[in-house]
């Protein structure tokens, strides 16, 4: 009975495995549809985008403070019993008279506005700075947005590149099994070794173990890109994308380092943020300025301190005026502060001048690496003509007899490696656009 149970358990599981497997999700992606879904599910981007809506949150904080506020404050007190101040009349039969009756409980409710007329230029620099950083703030999704497509078809190329690798290592197996096929009757009929045949089984076994690895690039690749996009990791991607096979030869590099300089988002960030800084210097001088504000204020207390005698009444009274504040002396924080701010602003312009080296030198590299790779595609061509044509030769004449099984294999190998490297060369130059795409800000 208990030999049965496990019997349907293992038959439950073995089920429950193979229900799993054909319910395994297949999508169909274009290296677009790759770059859509990434973009779209990137929490790296709703990170940046937060960024942004919090940076343009402090512009209309401080530009708020612009404006007249407005405050209504209310509280109650209560007070210990005092004596009231009375005096008594030097006439005989006098009864004292109290001037100011104490009132225990105090309750007031305030109204006021204020308004600052001149802050020193402080509010309009800090305004200023604080859009300049919303800006960049912007630039930086632009930028995070680039380096995730660039990694998208980075992914999804070398993918391409992994089942093309499959591919021809498939064809090697099936063409090294034909071989051995023919080897296999040439030696019953006494025309080779059995030690050619060996040799050509050893072949086919490292073949094989190449389309292991082959295979295993092509999943692990996969999985990489599921990550990116945020799908299930198991998710199996079938790529409509294939590359160009008759790649343009690419402008001239000062075209590209001039679309970088133009476009690069975090060369426009960078640029934003010395604007910023400069805005931060002025409005740290600021304090050298007097600061002037108007007020008003309604008051209803119970009682109310301007009505003399106090009683135990609300009564409403008013106040209107002007004030103007400076600082005299404050040890020199004005200063400190304003050479901060200096500090800073230089920070600001040396780091976007490395940043501006930095893409001359990415650009410069990725224009070298596509050169490189139109180069290759050319080269790997005429060496498959010419491997596929020695491969041909040498197989007729071991058919006949003038060649031995070792020739053929290495010409076999030859022909593959000649494959490969083609494949090589027009997936490098994928990539190498991907990367001078990325290089120059290109979406």
């Amino acid at each position: 009975m208990i030999r049965l149970i496990n019997r349907v358990l293992l038959l439950c599981l073995v089920f429950m495995f193979i229900m799993k497997t054909e319910a395994q999700e297949v999508v169909k992606l274009s290296v677009q549809d790759a770059v859509s879904i990434g973009l779209e599910n990137s929490k790296t981007l709703k990170i940046s985008n937060a960024k942004i809506t919090i940076a343009q949150q402090k512009v209309m904080e401080i530009n708020a403070n612009r404006y007249p506020s407005l405050k209504f404050i209310s509280g109650y007190t209560r007070l210990s019993d005092v004596p009231a101040f009375t005096f008594t009349l030097p006439f005989p039969g006098s009864q004292p008279v109290t001037i100011a009756p104490v009132v225990l409980d105090n309750y007031v409710m305030k109204l006021s506005a204020a308004q600052p007329v001149f802050t020193g230029f402080r509010l309009q620099s800090q305004e200023q700075a604080a859009d300049y950083l919303a800006k960049a703030s912007q630039s930086d999704y632009q930028k995070d947005k680039v380096e995730l497509i660039a990694m998208i078809k980075t992914q999804y190329w070398n993918i391409i590149k992994a089942e093309q690798f499959v591919r021809l290592a498939n064809e090697s197996v099936e063409t090294l099994k034909a071989h051995l096929k023919d080897i296999q009757l040439m030696m019953k009929a006494g025309m080779v070794t059995k030690n050619d045949v060996m040799k050509v089984q050893v072949q086919v076994s490292d073949a094989e173990y190449r389309l292991i690895e082959a295979k295993n690039q092509v999943q692990l690749a996969m999985i990489g890109l599921n990550n990116t996009l945020r799908l299930p990791l198991n998710t199996q991607l079938t790529l409509l994308s294939s590359y160009n096979e008759a790649p343009q030869q690419s402008i001239g590099m000062e075209s590209f380092l001039e679309d970088a300089i133009q476009n690069r988002p975090d060369i426009v960030a960078n640029d934003f943020r010395v604007k910023a800084s400069e805005q931060n210097i002025q409005a740290t001088k600021s304090s050298w300025y007097p600061q002037v504000n108007v007020f008003a204020e309604y008051n209803y207390n119970n009682p109310n301190q301007r009505i003399v005698p106090a009683r135990s009444q609300f009564d409403g009274t008013w106040a209107t005026g002007i004030q103007l504040s400076m600082d005299i002396w404050n040890w020199g924080i004005t200063s400190n502060q304003t050479n901060q701010a200096e500090a800073q602003l230089a920070q600001a312009i040396d780091a976007a001048q490395l940043t501006k080296e930095g893409i001359q030198t990415e650009v410069m590299q990725s224009y070298v690496l596509l050169q490189q790779a139109l180069e290759k595609i050319g080269i790997t061509k005429k060496n498959i003509e010419q491997a596929e044509e020695n491969f041909r030769t040498i197989s007729q004449k071991f058919k006949a007899g003038n060649a031995l099984t070792t020739d053929v294999t290495d010409a076999q190998t030859a022909l593959l490696q000649a494959k490969v490297n083609n494949i090589q060369a027009y997936i490098d130059y994928e990539l190498a656009s991907v990367r001078m795409d990325k290089a120059i800000g290109k979406q």
